[in-house]
């Protein structure tokens, strides 16, 4: 974990989610103070669940937000008519390969067939926040999760390399006073884990069982300023400090900010440029 404050912030980022889950599950006691655990609001009812979330992902979600991204794929393969050129040698051609010409090959010639492509090569830096008033359902947390992680998902899929954070950020009853946690979910020469993004984007207990116990290792002022362990402060949007072009989800205030999974990819991809508006 990196660790950095000023006079009215705190800062923790994790290199992972295995890292975050390893600090908010060691604190899991603190912030349950003997309370149990309530799979409607924490999303697991055991310990046991938790840690099997942590170490498997959350696959039994994944085929949602994979239907959603192959339809996202197919508009946008259907729009931009991408090409690329793939060399061919025969005996005749536009091109002499000198090489192959002087050692006596009969197919020293070369031609380029016209084929299909997406683009590649650019690397898609996405933040969203995990950020949830109370109030927020975990239905609702889970449709939002399903449009982020479809994002992820045909973004690997149209060939585009993707680094994914998950945030949390909280502003303390001062209104001058911000908490900020966040975890890399996957980094750009990472293999797409679709297990571990759903859990990452989707599953209430990243915020109420990982992120909110986590903030129990700041020290002690800015425990009391951020009102952790009594309200653990009001929802916060991520800082822009990424890459220039990042891409920022907000904080989720009220169950109705939430649109459609397919509605908020598309909007996505709009905002990237990868869909024509």
């Amino acid at each position: 974990m990196r660790a950095s404050e000023s006079a009215r912030e705190i800062v923790h980022v994790y290199e992972s989610v295995g890292e975050l889950a390893a600090v908010g599950i060691g604190n899991l006691d603190l912030f349950l103070r003997s309370r149990e655990l309530c799979e409607e609001w924490h999303g697991v009812s055991t310990l046991d669940d938790l840690r099997a979330l942590v170490s498997d992902g959350w696959l039994s979600e994944s085929s949602v937000a994979m239907d959603v991204a192959s339809d996202a794929v197919e508009l946008v393969e259907q729009e931009h008519d991408l090409t690329s050129f793939r060399p061919m040698w025969d005996v005749s051609g536009c091109e002499v390969d000198v090489g192959r010409y002087l050692a006596g090959e009969p197919d020293n010639m070369i031609d380029y067939e016209i084929t299909q492509t997406v683009r590649s090569g650019r690397v898609i830096v996405l933040c969203a926040s995990a950020s949830y008033s109370g109030a927020v359902s975990s239905d609702t947390i889970k449709k939002r999760g399903h449009g982020i992680a479809a994002l992820a998902f045909a973004l690997s899929k149209l060939g585009f390399a993707t680094e994914l954070w998950v945030d949390v950020s909280s502003l303390g009853p001062d209104g001058k006073t911000a908490g900020r946690f966040r975890a890399k979910v996957k980094g750009p020469n990472d293999a797409l884990d679709p297990a571990l993004i759903m859990f990452a984007y989707s599953h209430p207990a990243v915020l109420r069982t990982l992120f909110m116990p986590a903030m129990h290792e700041v020290p002690e002022r800015f425990q009391e300023a951020l009102a952790v362990g009594a309200s653990y402060g009001t929802p916060l949007d991520p800082k822009r400090d990424l890459e220039e072009g990042a891409i920022y989800l907000p904080a989720v205030s009220s169950n109705d900010d939430v649109p459609e999974a397919k509605e908020a990819l598309l909007a996505h991809l709009r905002e990237l440029g990868v869909l024509d508006s």
